[in-house]
């Protein structure tokens, strides 16, 4: 199994997703806070692992874009992760917010 996040540039609206979801209602942040703590770990992850054993699939949002503006930095992708990458996110948001909650 796998799961998807978005990413996303700064200053552009988030879609949501599962997990982001899930990391708001669990510790009560609002939708661009629980998104950039995804993603800290997920970069710590990807830091310790390298990209191509973290993420499996990179699937434009709009891929139309890509047409017309193949080297766009504004592009917002969906990424692919392991149900296990997707945990140890948990795990680790868990770790971080544990005194706070």
């Amino acid at each position: 199994m796998s799961a998807e996040i978005f990413n996303q540039n700064h200053g552009r609206s988030i879609s949501n997703y599962d997990l982001l979801d899930e990391v708001q209602e669990t510790y009560g942040l609002d939708k661009r806070a629980a998104h950039d703590a995804i993603h800290a770990m997920l970069s710590g992850i990807i830091e310790s692992d390298g990209e191509d054993a973290v993420i499996l699939d990179r699937t434009a949002s709009n891929p139309e874009l890509l047409d017309h503006n193949p080297h766009s930095r504004d592009i917002n992708y969906w990424l692919t992760i392991s149900d296990e990458t997707a945990d140890t996110i948990r795990e680790a948001l868990a770790a971080s917010y544990a005194e706070q909650y």
